[in-house]
């Protein structure tokens, strides 16, 4: 974490959700095929919610084959099309909530529901921005040891696995003020 800080909490290439000025920088490596991944959406909403000071950036790290990876890269380019982050949260919710394997053909179909333009999607696509992005996030989760999903960087500390709401919340408070509750 103390090689790339910057990278790893201010890349462009990040989706930022929450609190875009947030005291707390939480990161998640997620995989779409990941059915832990699924639950620790649900941790990482329920969060959100509950800490309005929380900023949340999310980063693609398709592990699971080669579906995962279709997937990544078409959430990649939602990424490209929507700065704000309220599409890409809504196609991330969409891809996570979902029964069975992701693949591209899901993932699009998600990106369609999500109010995107399929046409610039489809352009976007063939961009070298996708593989520059996910290339990124690999050489991040390489140099910090992730070799799974879910996987978070919570302030200055690396989270590997699903740890559950009230670990992560715990961690959230020790990064705001060093210790478990503030």
């Amino acid at each position: 974490v103390q090689k790339n800080p910057d990278v790893i909490f201010n890349s462009p290439r990040g989706v930022v959700i929450g609190n875009r000025d947030g005291d707390v920088n939480f990161v998640e490596f997620f995989d779409y095929n990941c059915p832990y991944c699924k639950h620790a959406m649900v941790d990482m909403l329920s969060l959100m919610k509950s800490d309005s000071k929380l900023r949340v950036v999310l980063k693609e790290f398709p592990v699971l084959g080669p579906g995962s990876v279709e997937a990544a890269q078409v959430a990649v380019a939602v990424r490209m099309q929507d700065p704000t982050g309220k599409k890409y949260l809504d196609f991330h919710q969409k891809l996570l909530s979902g029964r069975g394997q992701v693949d591209k053909a899901r993932a699009m179909a998600a990106a369609k529901e999500a109010g995107l333009d399929m046409a610039k999607l489809e352009k976007d696509l063939a961009s070298p921005e996708i593989n520059a992005t996910l290339n990124e996030n690999f050489k991040l989760a390489e140099e910090m040891g992730l070799n799974g999903t879910p996987s978070y960087v919570i302030g200055k500390d690396v989270v590997v696995g699903a740890v559950g709401a009230a670990g992560l919340a715990k961690k959230i408070s020790e990064a705001r003020c060093g210790k478990a509750t503030c």
